[in-house]
């Protein structure tokens, strides 16, 4: 999903008539609006990752983040399908790992702000996220007790150093070297060495966290423009400004620095040829049942995600809804929304325009959505405001492969 347009041109900011030709065309009450969505804050904590912003942490995780032996054939990583060639997303409209995906895979670009993870929000870290990835059927399709072995031959001095003592795991009588939960060579093992087996699966995904939340990028033109660079941005891209967060009402849903309000909505967005999606409502169950959750026993501090799950529960609204996408770096990520069916802005902005095209969708539309009517030049503004969301790449070292033990 890339933008929730059409909510109703009545809940759109009023703006004064302002001359094309003035050099600023944002009233004060725009000005107020505009000024929210930049700078982008300091990251937020992650209580739950003791080692969320250790160094040596982040160095491991960048390491099993380009490693290919971090899955079943050993062809397939992290970076696979988040190239940090392409804004730390995939060209393919839905993912190609260990088989082909029925999604979209999304930026890591400024992914430490979410609070919700996947396009269905079915995990609440960045480090359960990658361990679903790294056992996924169609993603990395490896195991927990592959990758714990692969710890023990390859990284185990640099594991210890952040993570303490790993397990004994050279009896493999007792550690087979391949399994997770339903394998029988897996679920045949006592509690204790199954519990010390999670504890080194959470540790690689914490150790993928602490590398992806580097992976930051801010001072876009955008933001140049909102601390006072006034020629940071064409005329063109302050029209555009002027038609998200009046005209297009894009600001109802794209209303942070972020450019996400980390909310779920229903756009209609068409499943083509893929199977049906019920996005969010999933979604709820499979985050409510994920031991490795903020508030289950492989996390560092419950408190905060305990409060929060607390209060979920799958009910018939979440039906085909879908995660609001950060719009810092979309013109970076094509193709679009959760289907990867949109090759272009372009065409995000005419489905928004024309109030979304129906087709084979799961659940109800947002019952606000309704055609835009915006001009063609309206649109193209859109577009060019859209490109200043760009911002500068995170350092070069953490973009290349490093060398691997």
């Amino acid at each position: 999903m890339l933008f929730f347009y059409g909510c109703g041109e009545e809940n759109a900011p009023e703006m004064a008539a302002v001359p094309e030709q003035a050099d600023d065309i944002f009233t004060d009450r725009e000005w107020s609006v505009i000024r929210r969505l930049s700078p982008l804050p300091e990251i937020p904590p992650n209580p739950t990752n003791r080692v969320a912003d250790n160094p040596e942490a982040a160095r491991l995780g960048q390491m099993f983040f380009f490693d290919t032996r971090f899955s079943k054939d050993g062809t397939v990583a992290c970076a696979t399908c988040h190239s940090p060639f392409h804004g730390f997303a995939d060209v393919e409209a839905t993912s190609l790992g260990a088989g082909r995906g029925t999604r979209n895979a999304p930026t890591l670009l400024n992914a430490a702000y979410n609070q919700w993870q996947f396009w269905d929000g079915r995990t609440d870290t960045l480090w359960s996220q990658a361990l679903a990835a790294l056992e996924g059927e169609v993603e990395q399709a490896g195991t927990r007790l592959q990758y714990a072995h692969l710890i023990r031959q390859h990284y185990a001095a640099d594991y210890e150093t952040v993570f303490g003592e790993l397990p004994d795991l050279a009896d493999t009588a007792r550690f087979p070297t391949d399994g997770k939960p339903g394998d029988l060579a897996f679920d045949r093992m006592s509690e204790v060495d199954q519990h010390a087996v999670n504890t080194v699966f959470a540790n690689i995904g914490k150790a993928i966290e602490a590398y992806e939340r580097l992976l930051i990028s801010r001072n876009a033109p955008f933001d140049r423009f909102v601390a006072g660079d006034t020629a940071a941005i064409s005329s063109e891209a302050k029209r555009g400004l002027k038609t998200f967060i009046g005209k297009g009402v894009c600001i109802l849903c794209h209303d942070t620095p972020t450019f996400t309000d980390d909310e779920f909505h229903n756009l209609g967005v068409p499943q083509g040829t893929l199977p049906e999606d019920t996005g969010r409502y999933a979604g709820i169950s499979l985050l409510l049942s994920d031991p490795f959750n903020g508030g289950g026993v492989y996390s560092d501090d419950t408190a905060v995600a305990t409060r929060v799950l607390n209060f979920l529960e799958p009910i018939p609204r979440h039906q085909g809804e879908f995660k609001t996408p950060t719009l810092r770096n979309v013109a970076l990520t094509a193709p679009y929304f959760h289907t990867g069916e949109f090759a272009t802005l372009e065409s995000v902005i005419e489905f928004n325009n024309v109030g979304g095209t129906g087709g084979n969708f799961v659940g109800q539309r947002e019952r606000t959505l309704e055609p835009l009517k915006l001009s063609e030049q309206e649109k193209a503004d859109l577009v060019e405001f859209l490109e200043t969301l760009t911002g500068e790449s995170p350092p070069a070292h953490l973009l290349t492969k490093p060398n691997l033990p």
